[in-house]
């Protein structure tokens, strides 16, 4: 990790705590949008204010509701403590006779907006640069205040305390903590504070770009050995997958060199199965395909291997976070401290301490179906107000409002699970869902080509009583089988109580004997209706059961079936569970094994997330079976492995398997054995034997490493790092690094998602002391299937540390300035880079470069130079140069 010199800039000033705080004298409210009758319009403009009483200061009155509790006294305003006065007269935070200047922390309610310029003035002000101020108070202030506060620092480059005066915004000076605190901010200038709001990516600190060319490709060959059999092991199969990222524009393949079976007899050749071109607009939250299609379909829809253009609109892909959530407009506005319970359907979901300001929980989660929602807020003065309103949540699959659209157009293909063969007519496949806020949500979509026409449509009714009703439904026209129906209906009942849960969901489904569809032109349905009932019922934390039914009515020559069973759950603690269930089956003549009444039992042993044992046993089949497994990690000498020993009538089997990661490659081997009975056992034995690698580039850089599914990272060191390897992924000390670099190219990251931002860590193999390796973390937003190449180290990676003295016994404390380069060579903009000392002194200067001169100017009284030197970095140095004691003046 990044070698840091942490200076002690702390100096000898008087200690203070706190913050003044203003009280307000207007009571406190809450705003929130009346609910619509039924049919009205949605509410719009400024909401309902509704005020909250304050405590009774005269004779209590009876009510018929009972007594009301009595309410808390009212808060007494703090004292701000007070600092000594200095000469100046004024509070003495700077005991210096001389300007200070730092950068500090601009703090609101106890977190950190970011880093402001600061100066402590020689008579004890401070002011603060104003456009760093201005752009760190957006997060704090809403629109309206914030152009104000700017209009009102719109001359000054720098101001004071005394220049926010009428500005509803109050700032101090923390001497304890270095920090400027802001310590008042009107409520209603405050900026709105969603409480419920999920991820945002788009305000996330991404340091680092994707490449504008990248790409990886996939290698993996596998074989099997049977070792019983008397023909030679068949080649390996040797599969191919990939992708290359050009500016916006993915070209995405995959294809594979193996063992063809046919009639007209065997052939080892390269078969493709899929390419294709695909561009994303991530702001509109879609997606666009052209090649090989894999259609996605709704409903009653029927999949069909396509080839041409296509396009997806879906918000889920784009964005991974997905909550079911009420967007509306609901704010609460506080002018005092209070508590603000959020009760659910009767449970508490949260309960939150706000200080004054407006905050927005029209985020706030809620279920399928009907909700009650209570809020109850308690402010400082101990009044108290309940407020209620009800929402219903339609999702179709979807946020409330939103909506998702495909479109897919070109030849069909005749084969399924192969390389496709557009040989088959052209068809379009496409569908449009939109989920409503108050109106039952839809969906509705067509497949068509010249021999079959299908359109479908889904709606759905969310019931008062916590449930949803959906209906599905299509007619199809076939050239073939003619006119024929199918539909469904389903009802869902979700029932929260209190922490647990149940659920009962039924469905039936009825497919006409001429229903027709892409795949299926002929219009073959051998089942006409399929009918299912399940319901989960969760007695405590340890104990859940679950219980079905479903019943398939056959047709023509086919019988009909049914299946009737309960499995209960029991955790007996957190690593053991405990499973129980008793089924009773009846399938067509034709099937007779499987029918019948069967019990089932298992235990099931899980320490953590990567270890599971379970022992099982099912009496319809007599199994008996014995398992356990461990994962591995996506870590270097990773080692997952297993095995799984089961019995049954005819049929005893065996298999162990185990995995390694490698840096470069990872492999897994299988070993099973198969015998009619355990005295038998081991009479066929078959070793399967898999290897993979991926070659990766990104803007010029290269790597081996492990398998690439989506996008990736590529880092090496720098030149002047010699031979030293970069690691990705944690710490080299702890090693549990994901891959690194060395003689076959740069580490690879293989583990990055599109569309989510997430921190690539690194570290360098004993960096020379001194060396400034970066921030030791980037953060990155990956667009679908991107590379990024990181080049770790820099040509100024030198640091220099000393002291700074006038005489003996006399440091220069606590004083600026800024280093600037003295040699600049043709073609460089230096930029000055600023340099303080602490209280005795000492100081430390990053990011200099090898045999380079450097003056260093402090500044006196009003910013002006007061003091300098010059040093000069020697030419082989591994990363510190040591100045030892400095005077001004001096050069060295």
């Amino acid at each position: 990790m990044k070698r840091r010199f942490l200076l002690c800039t702390a100096a000898p000033l008087a200690l203070w705590s706190g913050s003044a705080i203003f009280s307000h004298g207007a009571a406190a409210q809450v705003t929130i949008p009346l609910p619509s009758a039924p049919g009205s319009a949605p509410q719009t403009g400024t909401p309902a204010t509704i005020p909250l009483p304050q405590p009774d200061t005269g004779p209590e009155t009876p009510s018929d509701s009972g007594p009301e509790p009595t309410p808390a006294p009212p808060a007494q305003e703090p004292i701000a403590p007070q600092y000594p006065i200095g000469p100046h007269g004024r509070p003495d935070i700077n005991p210096y006779d001389r300007d200070i200047d730092m950068t500090v922390p601009l703090t609101f309610q106890s977190s950190s907006l970011g880093e402001v310029p600061l100066r402590l003035t020689a008579d004890d002000r401070f002011l603060i640069e104003s456009e760093t101020f201005l752009r760190l108070m957006k997060s704090v202030l809403n629109d309206p205040a914030h152009v104000e506060l700017s209009t009102k620092l719109a001359n000054l480059s720098e101001f004071g305390q005394e220049d926010l005066e009428e500005t509803g915004v109050a700032l101090t000076y923390d001497p304890s903590t270095l920090a400027v605190v802001v310590v008042e901010v009107a409520p209603e200038q405050r900026a709105i504070r969603d409480l419920f709001a999920p991820p945002r990516d788009d305000i996330s600190d991404v340091s680092l770009q994707p490449a504008t060319l990248s790409g990886y490709l996939n290698i993996s060959a596998s074989g099997v050995y049977i070792w019983e059999s008397d023909e030679s092991m068949d080649p390996p199969t040797i599969n191919f997958d990939g992708a290359v990222r050009l500016g916006p524009v993915v070209f995405e393949g995959d294809a594979q060199i193996g063992q063809q079976f046919s009639l007209s007899g065997d052939s080892y050749k390269l078969t493709r199965n899929y390419a294709r071109l695909v561009y994303d607009e991530p702001e509109d939250y879609r997606r666009w395909f052209l090649g090989d299609l894999d259609p996605e379909i709704r409903g009653q829809q029927a999949f069909v291997s396509m080839g041409g253009v296509g396009v997806l609109r879906q918000r889920r892909r784009f964005n991974a976070f997905r909550s079911a959530v009420l967007q509306s407009n609901r704010q609460l506005i506080l002018q005092r401290d209070s508590t603000v319970r959020f009760l659910r359907n009767g449970s508490l979901y949260r309960e939150i301490r706000l200080q004054p300001g407006r905050y927005d929980f029209s985020s706030l989660p809620l279920i399928a179906g009907s909700n009650d929602i209570d809020i109850q807020v308690i402010d400082n003065t101990g009044a108290v107000q309940d407020l209620s309103y009800s929402q219903y949540l339609d999702p179709i699959d979807l946020d409330p409002g939103d909506h998702e659209y495909g479109a897919f157009f070109g030849p069909t293909s005749k084969r399924f699970g192969r390389a496709p063969d557009y040989r088959g007519p052209i068809a379009f496949s496409g569908f449009f869902r939109k989920a409503f806020l108050d109106a039952p949500a839809i969906g509705v979509g067509l497949q068509a080509s010249k021999d079959v026409q299908m359109l479908t449509g889904q709606t759905q009714f969310v019931l008062g009583n916590g449930g949803r009703v959906l209906f599905d439904g299509g007619v199809s026209h076939s050239k073939i089988a003619g006119e024929g129906f199918a539909g469904g209906v389903s009802y869902e009942h979700y029932i929260d109580r209190g922490g647990l849960a149940d659920s009962f969901t039924i469905r039936a489904d009825y497919v006409s004997g001429d229903f027709s569809s892409l795949n299926n032109l002929e219009g073959v349905n051998t089942t006409s209706l399929t009918a299912s009932v399940q319901y989960t019922r969760q007695f405590n934390l340890k104990f859940l059961t679950t219980s079905t039914a479903t019943y398939l009515k056959g047709r023509g020559n086919v019988g009909d079936s049914y299946r009737l069973g309960t499995t209960g759950y029991y955790r007996l603690n957190r690593e053991w569970t405990f499973r129980a269930g008793v089924d009773y089956a009846k399938y067509p003549s034709s099937l007779t094994r499987g029918s019948g009444f069967s019990v089932s039992a298992g235990l099931v042993y899980q320490p953590d997330y990567r270890r599971r044992a379970e022992a099982r046993y099912e009496s319809r089949d007599n199994i008996k079976e014995l398992s356990y497994n461990q994962s591995g990690l996506n870590q270097l000498n990773s080692v997952g492995f297993g095995a799984v020993v089961a019995h049954e009538d005819n049929n005893s089997r065996a298999q162990g398997y185990a995995s390694y990661s490698a840096n470069r490659f990872d492999a897994s081997v299988s070993h099973a054995s198969f015998g009619p009975s355990i005295s038998d056992f081991g009479q066929v034995n078959a070793t399967s034997v898999r290897v993979g690698t991926t070659l990766a580039f990104a803007d010029g850089m290269f790597g081996i490493g492990r398998r690439i599914n989506d996008s990736f990272m590529l880092l090496s060191a720098h030149e002047n790092l010699g031979d030293r390897s970069v690691v990705a992924g944690q710490s080299l000390a702890e090693n549990n690094y994901i891959s690194k670099s060395g003689a076959l190219g740069s580490a690879v990251n293989n583990f990055l998602g599109s569309y989510s931002t997430q921190s690539v860590q690194y570290d360098v193999e004993d960096p020379p002391s001194g060396y400034d390796t970066g921030p030791g973390v980037f953060r990155v937003y990956p667009p679908y299937k991107s590379g990024y190449a990181a080049r770790i180290g820099t040509d100024a990676f030198v640091s220099a540390m000393g002291t700074l003295v006038l005489g003996p016994d006399k440091p220069v404390s606590l004083i600026g300035g800024r280093v600037n380069l003295l040699d600049v060579e043709e073609g460089e903009n230096p930029q000055p880079v600023p340099f303080f000392t602490n209280s005795v002194g000492r100081f430390a200067i990053a990011n200099l470069l090898p045999g380079r001169r450097y003056q260093v100017e402090t500044y006196g009284p009003n910013g002006t130079i007061d003091k300098s030197f010059e040093f000069t970095v020697p030419a082989d140095t591994d990363g510190l140069v040591k100045l030892g004691t400095v005077r001004p003046g001096m050069k060295k």
